[in-house]
């Protein structure tokens, strides 16, 4: 891995979205929580309106190899002389990458113009429902309209939000799967699959959701690695809200 000092570090910022008391606190919890960050102490950061939560995550860059030398084959035939060279490699680098999680404080209301500053800067958007109540799932739809719109705005400098392809990344999450006592997931997965989205179906309350190595944490780690070649690929211009 790159040497590097915190300073330059490069941040993404994630926006977590959905109706109140569908779990985001406690699934924002468990999103920051890694080796860097076990307690809640190292990975909350202070804001007035924001329940924001930090981890480290490091995100997989191919980067070429210089070519390896040449050497002498008395046996080979592909050159007149016997010098060959290998073809150059292709490696991976994992350069570290702070990402912020942000959870709005449910009894705050936030100006607009507030909301809209952030909304310009996000990388990536978590959608949080309630898999014992549907009707947050069918909310998810209203969560999204504005930050896409400022997103599409300011990222692709377009008004209309772009949901067909190369729109911010998204992942859609059930919560409270401990307490679902019958398999009919009526609805869920609808968003999902209309956004091209992963979705995962959890427990909050087991710290292992999102042990190493399991499916939802290679989702997980494939959405941050998303949201940050959004980061690069579009960055934020200079239009005002």
């Amino acid at each position: 891995m790159e040497q590097q000092t915190i300073k330059h570090v490069h941040t993404a910022r994630i926006l977590v979205l959905g109706d109140a008391g569908v779990g985001k606190s406690r699934l924002t919890d468990l999103l920051a929580k890694s080796e860097d960050t076990p307690t809640p102490a190292t990975r909350r950061v202070g804001d007035c309106w924001w329940n924001v939560q930090v981890r480290l995550h490091e995100h997989p860059r191919y980067v070429w190899l210089p070519p390896t030398p040449e050497w002498t084959s008395s046996s080979s035939t592909s050159s007149p002389t016997g010098i060959e060279q290998f073809p150059r490699r292709g490696g991976v680098d994992l350069v570290p990458h702070f990402v912020e999680f942000y959870d709005l404080k449910s009894t705050l209301r936030m100006p607009r113009e507030h909301r809209n500053r952030l909304y310009r800067h996000i990388d990536g958007i978590i959608l949080v429902y309630d898999l014992l109540r549907m009707s947050t799932h069918d909310n998810l739809h209203d969560w999204l309209y504005q930050p896409l719109r400022q997103i599409c705005r300011h990222r692709h400098n377009r008004m209309r939000p772009i949901l067909k392809r190369r729109h911010v990344p998204i992942l859609v999450v059930g919560t409270k799967l401990d307490l679902l006592t019958t398999r009919c997931l009526r609805g869920s997965g609808k968003i999902a699959s209309q956004l091209g989205a992963d979705e995962i179906l959890v427990n909050c309350l087991d710290a292992k959701s999102f042990e190493h190595k399991s499916r939802n944490a290679g989702k997980l780690r494939k959405f941050l690695s998303n949201a940050i070649e959004f980061k690069l690929n579009f960055p934020t211009t200079g239009k005002r809200c």
